[in-house]
């Protein structure tokens, strides 16, 4: 992008500020994000995106999710007499037309929303604090959404989460066996496919109505949280992939990497374990805010989910492999079957500590 590019499009979305500068900003690998500091002390910064529909394939869709998630949280602060709600939850703002979006010539996508000033993230849990306040931010953004009808929102990325769809990819991926590497991966192969049919629960009661469908960010890493000067907590950002689901998909993910001594690519799997610590003040932190609204079935399997959630993602990894390496990008040939060996033996380390996690979760109710 260029300084006239930028202008441009900023000044599609009808704002009276002057642009000062512009930077890249976050360290995104989906979008393209710009931070767009304006001139005057007490105007506003914005946030200038574009939203990568390659990924996204309606995008109209996924900012209109944004819009209905973002709209509803900011009633319910601007009714509990919240000061700065434009502190505590995302602002996108509209084009000249209306619009949410405009689109470039080249057919792309941009949005613009206000950067909240004086605020910061936090790349990676580092204490036990850290993991509570994250499970608490989730937790709250969960409830302020418990009572936003499911059914209004689109899927984003269809089937994200559809354990029974991406089982059925890991058997077209075996069948087809691409790139000829089944047999080295036989054991894996045939360790995931026995606990496929336990692990397929989540999907069905979703499809039975069991549980019920809710708004679910699926993206619950501490980096999505922003924080004041202070550590309290704002709000929750990075909204693209907000849509139906059940909450156990992010309880689930979030345990996925919070709770994981080493990276999901790590090949020495003797530094994989479990920090239990982690979990547990994550569970006080989530339910402080989630249990008033959560069902019986949901909160019992909530250590579950965690299971599920490391098995769907082996597998993905895993079929990726037998494919021949055509969906997550590599950084070396192996790359995904190392992600699938590691991840599968954090499944293994989760089911060694379930009965310590369940404690964890019965003495946090």
């Amino acid at each position: 992008m260029n300084d006239q590019a930028i202008k441009y499009l900023f000044s599609r979305f009808a704002r009276s500020e002057q642009v000062l500068e512009w930077k890249p900003f976050g360290h995104g690998h989906i979008n393209d994000t710009y931070l767009i500091g304006t001139v005057g002390d007490q105007v506003p910064d914005y946030i200038l995106q574009r939203k990568n529909h390659q990924i996204f394939k309606d995008v109209p869709g996924m900012v209109n999710n944004i819009l209905l998630v973002t709209n509803h949280i900011r009633t319910k602060l601007e009714k509990a007499g919240e000061p700065e709600p434009d502190r505590k939850v995302m602002k996108y703002l509209p084009a000249g037309d209306g619009q949410y979006f405009v689109r470039d010539e080249e057919g792309n996508f941009w949005t613009l929303f206000f950067y909240i000033r004086d605020s910061n993230g936090i790349e990676e849990v580092s204490y036990p604090e850290q993991a509570f306040s994250s499970g608490n931010a989730f937790g709250k953004f969960q409830l302020q959404l418990s009572d936003l009808d499911g059914t209004k929102l689109i899927d984003t990325i269809p089937n994200f989460h559809n354990g029974k769809f991406r089982y059925q990819q890991f058997k077209e991926a075996i069948s087809a066996n691409k790139a000829n590497r089944c047999s080295e991966m036989q054991q894996v192969i045939d360790e995931l496919t026995e606990r496929a049919e336990s692990m397929l629960n989540i999907q069905q009661w979703l499809d039975e109505g069991k549980l019920p469908l809710r708004i679910t960010h699926n993206d619950t890493k501490i980096n999505n949280i922003r924080y004041d000067q202070d550590g309290h907590i704002l709000c929750i950002i990075d909204l693209d992939t907000v849509m139906p689901g059940t909450v156990l998909f992010d309880f689930g993910d979030a345990i996925r990497t919070l709770c994981n001594s080493a990276a999901e690519d790590e090949q020495n799997l003797e530094k994989i374990s479990f920090k239990m610590d982690y979990f547990d003040a994550f569970v006080r932190g989530y339910l402080s805010e989630s249990k008033s609204f959560l069902t019986t079935l949901e909160k019992q399997n909530l250590v579950y989910s965690c299971r599920y959630m490391v098995w769907e993602q082996t597998i993905r990894f895993l079929s990726d492999y037998l494919n021949g390496d055509t969906y997550y990008k590599i950084a070396y040939p192996g790359h995904n079957k190392d992600r699938t060996l590691s991840q599968f033996c954090y499944l293994k380390v989760l089911e060694e500590n379930a009965e310590k996690m369940e404690t964890c979760v019965r003495e946090a109710q």
